[in-house]
């Protein structure tokens, strides 16, 4: 009986442990809330200066000699602007030029417009230079070839329409429609059209050709292509671009003028806050054309010190050198001495 009682009393003792155990619940993973993106905003702009030195410069009226020039400062551009992103997809600028008094930006960007495809309407840098540019770095110095020359310009009013192969955009291609007057109000009925395809191999180089093409007044028409790669660093960059110009019925008799030119540069750190800056551009006005006009050699080189990563104090050579093509009248070399101080608002 005892037997029995022991029995019974481990079932009573085992059965009202178990009861009192809560039932195990499988729980469902939580989904993590999405955010709601916030708009963001920020103030942007730059200021170049220049105290500048002509040492030697063309006479007027005789340039085959050569005068002091000028020594003055310089104002060359201030710009002022605002940039606010309404989510990550849709951003709008406005960039005021105080040197010019013009407006340098104000467009709207919508990436994604469909799939791997974005859209930018309004006043904007052009695709001759965008790229160009971020590899270059020293606009306070001096613009991009083509640009420099009065080929194209750098801002212009229209839109452009970017398709890209993955959200990095390694590789792309955009096309553009400009009214062609750069930062000018529209005075014709003729629309200047752009292009421009590119791969970046990786985040530090990229290989981009560009070409352009409008259609002028009086059966003339400009057409503009160039191949540019450039490289770069936190240490240094390194760009090169090579370019082919066709004004038809431009030159002088209504025949056809052939510009071409290359372009390399480079900034390397020297120090930590020190840099050395080269550039050389060799540009011949007319290829078409043996025995007459100009060859130009344009060379700047610097040193630039960055107190801080956005303020840069360049003192820089700048020389020109014009080497005629057949009996042309020779042009006394042209040579300045600078202190360009730039400051950058990001």
């Amino acid at each position: 009986m005892k037997k029995y009682s022991v029995l019974i009393l481990l079932f009573v003792f085992t059965f009202n442990v178990f009861s009192q155990q809560k039932p195990i619940v499988k729980t469902q993973p939580v989904k993590p809330v999405e955010q709601p993106v916030v708009p963001s905003s920020k103030f942007v702009g730059m200021i170049f200066n220049d105290l500048s030195y002509v040492l030697q410069e063309p006479q007027t009226l005789n340039p085959s000699k050569g005068t002091s020039g000028a020594n003055a400062f310089l104002f060359r551009r201030a710009t002022i602007g605002y940039e606010y992103s309404y989510n990550k997809n849709v951003t709008g600028r406005i960039v005021y030029d105080a040197s010019s008094n013009f407006m340098k930006q104000a467009f709207v960007d919508v990436r994604n417009i469909t799939s791997l495809v974005d859209l930018k309407v309004g006043m904007m840098q052009t695709l001759s230079s965008e790229v160009t540019e971020k590899i270059w770095d020293y606009r306070s110095l001096e613009a991009t070839v083509l640009d420099r020359k009065g080929f194209t310009d750098e801002f212009d009013m229209g839109l452009t329409i970017t398709g890209r192969t993955n959200a990095q955009g390694t590789s792309y291609a955009r096309l553009a429609v400009y009214n062609g007057n750069g930062l000018l109000a529209e005075n014709d009925k003729v629309k200047k059209l752009a292009l421009a395809v590119g791969n970046w191999f990786d985040k530090y180089s990229v290989l981009e050709a560009y070409v352009d093409y409008e259609n002028l007044p009086g059966g003339k028409s400009t057409i503009d292509a160039k191949v540019f790669y450039g490289m770069m660093s936190s240490k240094m960059t390194l760009g090169a671009e090579a370019f082919y110009r066709l004004e038809r019925k431009m030159a002088a008799g209504g025949k056809d003028a052939n510009p071409v030119g290359a372009s390399l540069y480079s900034w390397f750190e020297m120090d930590k806050g020190l840099r050395a800056v080269a550039r050389v551009d060799v540009v011949d006005n007319d290829f078409n054309v043996s025995n007459a006009g100009y060859r130009e050699i344009y060379l700047n080189v610097g040193i630039d010190y960055l107190p801080v990563p956005e303020v840069h104090l360049i003192p820089n050579l700048v020389y020109t050198k014009n080497l005629k093509k057949g009996t042309g009248t020779e042009i006394v070399d042209d040579m300045e001495v600078r202190l360009t101080t730039a400051v950058y608002f990001k």
